[in-house]
This record gives structure tokens, C-alpha cells and sequence, in this order.
């Protein structure tokens, strides 16, 4: 197999059925597959695959022999040669773009669409494609939609900055467990603004909305048994976190 990979006989296909030869090949390099069967296994014409084995004969790279069996029929036995063979041989005229039962254009190929100069690794390695080049737009987005309602972007802007200064990156689970506190706290009469502008000024990662009361701010605004706007309580000169 590998010395089949590193010959070069000039067209893709006629590689192809080389390295399936190989493939079957004893250690003798001996091998007997139908044309049927590397027709199959090429995704190619039994046509094609005779074509090129007689090519690849007239190369060096194979013998054939014939063999007759007992109701009459004839077989092949392929021979390989891929010790002293040239690796380097000329490319061909009937390359892939230009080969009539070449991958693009062959009716029985398994990708007809495929571009004529698709990208190929030429190794048996599988290709990983790096998660840099992924697009953005194919990117997930966080979905807010669990939440009651949406801050102002500057609020949410704040907030995020909190976050990222203590290394606390914004995910969907996080978002998706806020949403129940979020949601307690809209029915207590606080509204979302309220609840992530209080995260933002406190330095709140997190947000439970029993702390709320625990901080001293009541519904619409007011401290518990005081008076006074909501914006008074979360820039509370004494709080040791602003």
C-alpha cells in the first residue's frame, strides 16, 4: 500500500485502482479481484477499471495472468511490480479535469457535484479543520428568552464587564439558571433592570433574588420600613462593594 501510494503513474483514477490492487495484494503481491469488484470499490466503470489495468501493464506496474477455470471461464491474476518501477512519470493528457470518466463528470460517482479541485488530503489521516476558521455566524448565540424581560444594553454591558474582570464568562447555563431568579424576583415587583443593575454596581457574578432583601432594597425601589428611589439604595455611599 505504500509503495502503491508514493508511485506515480500520471492519472488519479489509474491510482486508484492501483492502490485497490495493493490492497488485495499478498505479500508475494499477488492479487485476483474482478474487474467487477474494483469497479465497486473505485467507484468507476468496470469500462475504466479495465482500461487502466492495461495501462498500468503497459507501465510495469502489474501482470496479468489468465487463468481458465473448469466450466470455462477465465480469470486474472495480477502480478504487481512496485519495487523498481520509476515513481516519477510524466502526467498524462487525461487528467482529471480533462478524462472523460473522471469524479466530476462520471455518472456512477458518489459526489457528481463535487468541485473539479476539491480539498484533498494525501494522507490516510482524517482532516480537522481548525475551530478558528469557523464563521461567526455560524457560532451559537446566547438566547436571552428564558429571561422575563431584557436590561438596557448599557446595563447588561456593565454587568458583563463584571464578569469577565472576575473570569466569569457569561454561557447559556448560567443564563438559563438566572432565569428562575430573574422570574421570582419580576413577581416580588422588582423588574430585570432593577436585578442586573444591582449585579452590575454590587460586582454580583450571580444573582438570587433573596438577596435583594438581604441587601436592604425593597419593591419599587425602597428599603425595608424607608422611603426613597431605588437608585439610592444601589449607590449607598456606606456599601463597602461600590
Amino acid at each position: 500500500m505504500v509503495k502503491a501510494m508514493k508511485a506515480k503513474v500520471g492519472n488519479p483514477l489509474r491510482k486508484l485502482v492501483l492502490i485497490k490492487l495493493a490492497d488485495n495484494a499478498s505479500d508475494s503481491g499477488e492479487c485476483w479481484p474482478s474487474y467487477q469488484h474494483i469497479a465497486d470499490q473505485c467507484e468507476i466503470t468496470r469500462r475504466s477499471v479495465m482500461t487502466h489495468v492495461k495501462d498500468l501493464e503497459k507501465e510495469g506496474f502489474l501482470r496479468r495472468e489468465f487463468r481458465k477455470g473448469e466450466k470455462g471461464n477465465s480469470t486474472n491474476i495480477f502480478h504487481l511490480n512496485l519495487v523498481s518501477i520509476n515513481t516519477q512519470l510524466p502526467s498524462e493528457g487525461d487528467s482529471l479535469p480533462s478524462e472523460g470518466d473522471s469524479l466530476p463528470s462520471e455518472g456512477d460517482s458518489l459526489t457528481p457535484s463535487e468541485s473539479p479541485s476539491p480539498r484533498t488530503s494525501h494522507s490516510l489521516e482524517p482532516v480537522n479543520e481548525p475551530l478558528k476558521d469557523i464563521p461567526k455566524s455560524l457560532k451559537p448565540k446566547l438566547d436571552f428568552s428564558c429571561w422575563p424581560a431584557l436590561p438596557s444594553e448599557q446595563t447588561l454591558k456593565d454587568w458583563l464587564a463584571v464578569r469577565k474582570q472576575k473570569k466569569a464568562a457569561l454561557n447559556q447555563t448560567a443564563i438559563n439558571r438566572l432565569a428562575k431568579h430573574l422570574h421570582e424576583a419580576v413577581e416580588a415587583g422588582f423588574t430585570v433592570e432593577d436585578c442586573i443593575a444591582t449585579c452590575a454596581t454590587r460586582g454580583w457574578v450571580a444573582f438570587e433574588s433573596a438577596w435583594l432583601f438581604n441587601a436592604g432594597i425593597a419593591r419599587n425601589g425602597a428599603t425595608s420600613g424607608e422611603q426613597g428611589s431605588w437608585s439610592e439604595q444601589v449607590f449607598n455611599d456606606g456599601d463597602p462593594l461600590i
